[in-house]
């Protein structure tokens, strides 16, 4: 029997979309923890595997709704969490589904939105750290981890359509605040001028600080479609569509000297 959780109610979404045959996307909003909860977008890929049953990347409790939608397509087994910042639905999936989840080791669970973690409690245990040596429930599946940001960050390259990147809050799509998105989170997507397509996530990228050389590196990953957390599908030459906003988001983290000045600190300099 599955451990119980407590969880809140699902937010609206869209429809489960195929977007690869035995690959599914939907779309839709969440509250960010912070004052007035700007509702922002978020989104969740769905794989199905050779025998029948699916693995979740980038988990969104769904409707009663979607959550028949999700049933005809196969038995949820699998939740696999990318983002160190997500996973707010795992415990939900666990409950009903008895589903096995995978978090990326040497993250946490913590409600909130920072980067101290390192004292702080999970509010959830997974079944499985996994790591890039663990075997995925995904097949003929990859996985690479950025190690430089304040909290790790995971992506998979699903192997097939001459490469699927499954992202976490590194890569966006958000070209303009979709219909789950709320007003508050419209006005703060345009005075920050977020709504971009093929973008980094800025606010990921300004909290986490990663290196300029681990950001470049997403363009030696073998891709040509990405899906991501926040926004739409990138079908066709995603890795030419986000090469601006990598390199440009290298460039200044490297004139910030993030890890220059992380370097000196842990020498005493």
């Amino acid at each position: 029997m599955c451990t119980s959780h407590t969880h809140s109610g699902a937010f609206a979404h869209g429809q489960l979309q195929e977007v690869f045959k035995n690959i599914w996307f939907v779309e839709g909003g969440w509250d960010m923890p912070l004052f007035l909860k700007p509702r922002i977008s978020r989104s969740m890929t769905i794989v199905r595997n050779h025998d029948g049953t699916l693995t979740l990347i980038n988990s969104m409790k769904l409707s009663d709704e979607g959550l028949k939608q999700l049933d005809a397509l196969g038995k949820v087994k699998n939740v696999i969490r990318l983002a160190s910042m997500h996973g707010a639905d795992d415990g939900f999936y666990k409950t009903r589904y008895c589903a096995t989840i995978y978090a990326l080791k040497d993250t946490q669970y913590t409600k909130g939105l920072r980067t101290d973690v390192e004292n702080t409690q999970n509010y959830f245990e997974p079944d499985i750290w996994f790591d890039e040596h663990t075997d995925l429930p995904l097949p003929n599946a990859q996985l690479w981890v950025m190690n430089s940001p304040k909290l790790k960050e995971g992506c998979i390259i699903l192997n097939r359509d001459n490469g699927i990147l499954l992202a976490g809050d590194v890569l966006h799509n958000t070209p303009k605040p979709n219909i789950f998105t709320n007003l508050l989170a419209k006005i703060f997507m345009h005075l920050f001028r977020l709504a971009k397509p093929y973008n980094i996530g800025v606010g990921w990228w300004l909290m986490t600080q990663p290196s300029g050389n681990e950001l470049r590196a997403i363009l030696n990953l073998p891709f040509e479609h990405v899906l991501p957390i926040h926004g739409q599908p990138v079908i066709g030459n995603a890795k030419e569509k986000y090469r601006k906003a990598i390199e440009y988001y290298a460039a200044l983290a490297e004139r910030k000297k993030w890890h220059a000045l992380q370097g000196a600190t842990k020498h005493g300099k």
